[in-house]
């Protein structure tokens, strides 16, 4: 079986300063700039940054001769911000850092604060200061919905990350020149931050008890189009606030799951299914994590990929290599 390829029309516009990418150690940030490090962005070269220069790009290698050294910074610290945007002068800023852990937000308000808001503020403030016109693309997510929010576009957040996010958004705003993409999204992980696909994988072929939650449903895309689709707004100069993720209707997290242990041939006998309600943790989640993706279809003319798409990417990407952590 083939992935379905998402088509998006061409673009020849360059742009005058570079692109800087916030948490380029991330898990997201890898692939912007995998994404770009080969070719660049619209000719121009990458800046990425993350709190510690020590960290690898999405604990992976990544290389590409558009592709500059990481730079430490911490975004949260208002000059070094400041000294980072003045000395670089992005046409655009690509700003994926945020502190994601959402059981870890809920016990260190502090920290979830200082991270996702607080680093957002002295962005948006560099920015207004040194290159107003720069085009700021804000990564958010899907918890700033309320249960099944997302496909019909009602806020409201059950858990202090989801709150912390919204704020973000609120202050992206003030740059008059931004996009906020709330994502739905899977991919390899990084070996701070596992994620979804990596624990079952390892689980399963360990022959270790797992519980996939069948009462949790969502419409993730592949990593590799959330910088598809970035690539294009940024092209077309899009800005206002949409969801990011596959075209389908919702699917359990079991089922999605289960689907991709089949694809890469896992022995599935030590997995139960389960409810989420039924395990104790610390920060409240939605069941209904699905979003409608229609609005950025219409406007870039393009059909989101499918859920089996993503499943398929998931498996090509795991068979070229064995997790963020093993070669």
């Amino acid at each position: 079986m083939k992935m379905v390829k998402m088509v998006l029309p061409e673009h020849n516009a360059q742009l005058a300063g570079p692109v800087i990418i916030t948490g380029a150690a991330g898990a997201l940030g890898y692939y912007f700039c995998s994404a770009w490090a080969q070719n660049g962005l619209a000719g121009t070269h990458l800046v990425p940054s993350a709190r510690r220069q020590k960290y690898r790009l999405g604990g992976l290698t990544t290389k590409g001769q558009f592709l500059g050294a990481m730079e430490e910074v911490d975004l949260a610290d208002q000059q070094a911000t400041e000294n980072m945007i003045e000395r670089h002068r992005p046409s655009v800023v690509i700003h994926c850092a945020a502190l994601s852990d959402v059981d870890l937000c809920e016990s260190n308000r502090n920290i979830a604060f200082r991270d996702n808001v607080e680093a957002t503020r002295s962005v948006v403030a560099a920015l207004k200061r040194h290159t107003p016109k720069c085009h700021l693309i804000h990564i958010s997510t899907d918890q700033v919905y309320c249960d099944g929010g997302g496909q019909r576009g009602k806020i409201g957040p059950v858990n202090l990350y989801g709150w912390t996010k919204l704020w973000s958004e609120d202050i992206a705003k003030q740059h008059n020149h931004t996009t906020i993409l709330r994502l739905n999204y899977v991919g390899r992980g990084t070996p701070d931050r596992p994620g979804l696909v990596n624990w079952l994988i390892k689980s399963l072929r360990a022959e270790a008890p797992v519980t996939l939650f069948q009462d949790v449903l969502f419409n993730p895309c592949h990593g590799t189009v959330v910088a598809k689709v970035t690539e294009a707004i940024i092209a077309q100069k899009i800005y206002g606030t949409f969801n990011l993720g596959a075209h389908d209707t919702p699917i359990s997290k079991a089922e999605f799951l289960l689907r991709l242990a089949n694809l890469l041939r896992l022995p599935t006998e030590t997995a139960q299914l389960g409810f989420l309600n039924d395990f104790p943790l610390k920060a409240p989640r939605c069941l209904d994590m699905s979003m409608s993706v229609s609005e950025i279809e219409l406007l870039l003319g393009i059909k989101m990929p499918s859920i089996q798409d993503t499943l398929l990417a998931l498996v090509k990407e795991w068979q070229g290599k064995e997790g963020p952590d093993e070669q």
